[in-house]
């Protein structure tokens, strides 16, 4: 089970579902969702199915070694780079840990390197650099409820969806504005 299913959402096209699913693996404590960087054996499990899913499908070589408690707050730090961008809010300027390859056909990619952490972050970081010269980027948003902080994939034809689901974070975030509506109205 990846951190985006979930959700019950449907993962981004491309590689760009590992970005996806790294956010979304942020808890939500108000929904009974848990951390799943919350833990060593959490975060293992993500990096066994999510982690080494991507990288089976792109082909990428080396990978993230046994995680141990010290490797959890940098996992955090990545995710919260990483969440920062999706919802396009500055950043810090830092150096990755990544090449380019060229193939025999002259295909050329991207290749994170370092270990652990480090190859992670080189992995995301080159999935986010795709995904913003292919357009999918701009697809790939947050939930606008602040209690829903869920990655999803905007699919509409005119990009304009806000909630990972209507029915859930929408009609709450519709109700409150009723309510207060009605309050400002009332005598």
């Amino acid at each position: 089970m990846s951190a985006t299913s979930r959700y019950h959402l449907e993962s981004t096209p491309s590689g760009l579902f590992l970005v996806q699913d790294l956010v979304n693996t942020r808890g939500v404590p108000a929904y009974g969702v848990r951390d799943l960087l919350g833990t060593v054996t959490d975060a293992q499990r993500w990096v066994r199915t999510s982690v080494r899913t991507w990288q089976r499908d792109a082909a990428v070589a080396g990978g993230v070694r046994r995680l141990t408690s010290a490797d959890l707050p940098a996992l955090r730090r990545l995710r919260d780079e990483v969440e920062r961008a999706v919802l396009r809010e500055a950043g810090t300027p830092r150096e990755l840990p990544a090449r380019l390859d060229i193939d025999a056909d002259g295909r050329v990619s991207l290749q994170p390197t370092g270990t652990g952490v480090d190859w992670l972050a080189g992995a995301v970081w080159g999935e986010v650099l795709t995904a913003q010269r292919d357009g999918s980027w701009d697809r790939l948003k947050v939930c606008r409820n602040p209690q829903c902080p869920c990655a999803f994939h905007d699919a509409s034809r005119n990009n304009s969806r806000v909630w990972h689901d209507v029915h859930t974070c929408g009609n709450v975030a519709s109700l409150r504005a009723s309510r207060a509506r009605r309050r400002t109205a009332s005598p």
